[in-house]
């Protein structure tokens, strides 16, 4: 019998109770007995709720990190200490569900640590990307460019994995670049 991957992570949905709409958690994993799958399922459970656990323990270090920081909406030292703490992902074995991840800690739970409330889920996971990202830069890195030119950096891949090619694009940063011309430059650079 072929294994299911399963894609979800605890997510937010509304249910009626009462005749009133409220917010709850769901889990997506479910144990259907019978199914020839049971075992399959309590496993996926125990890793939704494994995941679970490690999304509250960073939500807890970050609001931590927060309150050091009153302006935190595109402060790269915010975003670069978040960062740091998002590297959980990769140390507990989930990066291949990180979007999830994101989504549930910037849309479902606390947005107001991820740049505010956003329309869509989809939209609301780029911020804790760039975080992500940002918090695998060598410190010394971070401060030659502002947060508004990482986030241009970190949207071409290629850059930020090649030490000589983000040297060569963290030169340009300082040379003090609007967005644009940064774009274009990194687009020039990648040949």
């Amino acid at each position: 019998m072929a294994k299911r991957k399963r894609e979800s992570i605890v997510r937010r949905d509304t249910i009626q109770w009462g005749g009133k709409d409220i917010e709850v958690d769901i889990f997506d994993a479910k144990v259907i007995l019978g199914s020839g799958e049971e075992l399959e399922s309590i496993e996926e459970l125990l890793i939704e709720e494994e995941i679970e656990k490690a999304v509250q323990a960073g939500l807890k270090q970050i609001d931590t990190i927060a309150q050091r920081y009153p302006d935190k909406v595109e402060n790269i030292w915010y975003c670069y200490e978040v960062g740091k703490i998002l590297q959980f992902v990769d140390t507990k074995g989930f990066t291949d569900r990180k979007g999830l991840i994101w989504r549930r800690m910037a849309y479902d739970l606390r947005p107001d640590l991820f740049g505010g409330k956003k329309k869509n889920p989809e939209e609301a996971k780029r911020y804790p990307e760039t975080m992500y990202h940002l918090g695998k830069q060598p410190q010394k890195a971070i401060k030659r460019a502002s947060f508004d030119q990482w986030y241009e950096i970190l949207k071409f891949k290629d850059v930020y994995k090649d030490r000589d090619l983000l040297e060569q694009v963290l030169n340009v940063c300082e040379q003090g670049l609007s967005s644009v011309q940064l774009r274009q430059k990194i687009k020039d650079l990648r040949g």
